[in-house]
């Protein structure tokens, strides 16, 4: 605990391969860091919240460059519909819906209207019975504030 997040990549870890966008801490629902903000951090939880991320477990999965970050969300929301015990709507529904208009807007001529997809977070992070559905809308987030130019293409302005 305490260590830079850049020691633990880049001396502990053995750095990338190849370039890398964002680092995914703390598992499927911890903060969607991208790689701008690695000199901020440390692996304390304090760090994390100050920047608007979770450290939660601390794993890190790292997210090429190449690698389309919308494809990469509704993988988040698979993950999610798959994972939900069915037994809150938020989650259960919440869940399928948005990764089916992650997969329309990526098969289709359509972009997902922006308030809509701000509800459906809101009501996954408020309504969730549980941190499976309360913790999505983190990472997504995250992946629209600091992604906004490559997701751009997916959303209306709304």
């Amino acid at each position: 605990m305490g260590t830079p997040l850049r020691v633990v990549v880049d001396e502990m870890g053995g750095g990338f391969r190849e370039p890398v966008k964002a680092l995914h801490i703390g598992g499927p629902l911890g903060g969607l860091v991208p790689m701008s903000k690695i000199d901020d951090l440390s692996i304390d939880f304090e760090s994390f919240a100050s920047n608007g991320f979770l450290l939660g477990h601390a794993s890190i999965l790292s997210v090429p460059e190449r690698f389309p970050l919308v494809k990469y969300l509704e993988h988040l929301f698979a993950f999610t519909a798959h994972e939900s015990c069915g037994k809150c709507f938020p989650c259960r529904i919440g869940s399928v819906r948005g990764k089916e208009l992650l997969q329309k807007a990526q098969s289709e001529n359509y972009q997902i209207d922006r308030e809509l997809w701000n509800d459906l977070l809101e009501t996954l992070e408020k309504g969730s019975l549980c941190a499976l559905g309360g913790g999505i809308p983190l990472p997504v987030k995250n992946a629209m504030q600091y992604f906004s130019e490559e997701l751009k293409p997916y959303f209306s302005r709304g």
